[in-house]
């Protein structure tokens, strides 16, 4: 059995808790960590029989005995909270996105396998039987020549953002913004799917402060381009449409999902949905407990390359 400490008491980590507790198997969890050390972390701790809830993080490196921290913290943090747990011996997943800048998740990857521990960015669409089912049929439908992605959700922090309540979210020193927070889906999808862009530009729409509040990233490959779009002051359909000389293969939905592909060819459409659970978190951890249970150094490092490249592409997208 995997345990797991949760380092963070916001909405991805409450997320996190009700899955283990719920859907997932063979994870169990330790403690919980949050810095404010406030009542609504020990309630929420107590809701779900988590026996513990540290506020100095030092201590809990030195006393908690999970196998992996979970790191849900705000994006600027995730850093200086994996490095530390590195130094400490730890085993790390870190919620997307892995850090703010390349050569700070280059150095932890690095970190990570010079000490032999596991270190996972939590991309949830990576692990999903449907994200594995297009990379296979991509074939099928091959040469592929455009692809088009969409994630625009419309904040629930975005009328405060309108009246000057900053949220994180929206506050681009510590990582917010629709690119980071968003778009960052779509690129792992495109980077899982075909690499690598030769080049790529970021077109954003910004708030007073600075902060994408929405944009749009053009990858550019050598016989493809693609689009990739997401947006937290509007809403729209959000999908992934890939355009093939033979076909097209459609993921239905929010991107960090994958909850259904569409395949059309030969003028006949058929609709596929793979997933096991029903919470797109689950498939994720039980990959990572899997990997951990079989030693599968090589499946890790795959997971880490997909992530180092896709910290190359936001590092280049952020700096436009």
């Amino acid at each position: 059995m995997m345990n797991v400490s949760i380092v963070g008491s916001g909405k991805i980590a409450k997320e996190i808790i009700k899955m283990l507790r719920t859907e997932a198997e063979g994870i169990g969890i330790t403690s919980l960590y949050s810095h404010s050390n406030s009542p609504a972390a020990h309630q929420l701790a107590q809701e779900n029989g988590i026996p513990t809830v540290y506020n100095d993080y030092t201590q809990l490196l030195s006393e908690d005995k999970a196998d992996f921290l979970y790191i849900a913290l705000v994006n600027s943090a995730h850093y200086d909270y994996v490095k530390l747990a590195l130094l400490a011996g730890r085993n790390v997943i870190v919620e997307k996105p892995f850090c703010l800048e390349y050569d700070q998740a280059k150095e932890l990857v690095d970190m990570a396998r010079e000490r032999q521990l596991y270190l996972f960015e939590a991309v949830s669409l990576l692990h999903t039987p449907n994200f594995k089912f297009v990379s296979e049929q991509l074939k099928n439908i091959s040469p592929v020549r455009l692809v088009m992605c969409n994630y625009s959700q419309y904040s629930s922090r975005y009328d405060r953002y309108l009246k000057g309540d900053v949220a994180p979210a929206f506050n681009p020193a510590l990582g917010g913004g629709a690119l980071m927070d968003l778009n960052v889906y779509n690129l792992n999808a495109m980077v899982g799917l075909f690499g690598r862009p030769v080049d790529c530009h970021y077109f954003a729409n910004r708030g007073f402060n600075g902060v994408d509040t929405s944009g749009i990233a053009v990858l550019n490959y050598d016989s493809m381009k693609a689009v990739c779009s997401a947006a937290k002051d509007c809403a729209g359909p959000s999908s992934i449409l890939i355009e093939g000389e033979r076909g097209t293969i459609r993921v239905v939905g929010a991107p960090n999902e994958f909850a259904e592909v569409e395949i059309t060819k030969d003028g006949r459409t058929q609709n596929f949905r793979l997933n096991k659970y029903s919470s797109r978190l689950t498939h994720e951890f039980m990959e990572f407990s899997e990997i951990w249970e079989r030693k599968d150094y090589s499946l890790m490092s795959h997971y880490q390359d997909l992530s180092l490249q896709v910290m190359e592409v936001l590092s280049a997208l952020r700096q436009n």
